[in-house]
């Protein structure tokens, strides 16, 4: 998943963030393995003498800014994926509806899950719409401006 966010995006961390093609591959390496920056200094092809010295150069890395910026909206896109969009969901809905999605038996769904899918449907695309709808009427009535004339005082 990562990786192809990042290979989607790879010309903006070159304008943007000014990100070399190494620390893009660091970027990469450093997100499918989860988290561990010294395997991913060695994945990513860069040249360190020893263990402590990949370890610190991650370290380094992983300080900077633009590197905590970018990581972050990478997870950030991952969890996002995880989360069906209200347009799968009508689709998915309208799917069971005509009758194209199967059960583990290969079984078309039966007619009172196609109806429930089409109450859901209904809705979602009329009911929903028509509530926000009234509502918005019911809030544009109008405000009454009240104006009062000042006592007069008794002399």
């Amino acid at each position: 998943m990562a990786t192809s966010y990042l290979a989607t995006n790879t010309i903006q961390l070159y304008t943007e963030y000014k990100f070399t093609q190494l620390e893009i591959a660091f970027l990469t390496a450093y997100l499918a393995n989860g988290g561990n920056g010294t395997r991913a200094c060695k994945d990513a092809g860069m040249k360190c003498k020893s263990e402590a010295a990949y370890a610190k150069r991650a370290s380094d890395l992983l300080r900077t800014e633009k590197f905590r910026e970018e990581i972050s909206a990478q997870l950030k896109a991952r969890e996002s994926a995880k989360i069906a969009k209200s347009n799968e969901i009508l689709q998915f809905y309208t799917s069971v509806m005509r009758g194209e999605v199967l059960d583990q038996f290969g079984i078309e769904a039966s007619i009172d899950t196609r109806i429930k899918a089409a109450n859901e449907l209904a809705k979602h695309q009329i009911e929903i719409p028509l509530k926000l709808k009234q509502k918005e009427m019911s809030n544009n009535i109008g405000s009454v401006t009240l104006n009062f004339l000042p006592r007069k005082e008794e002399d």
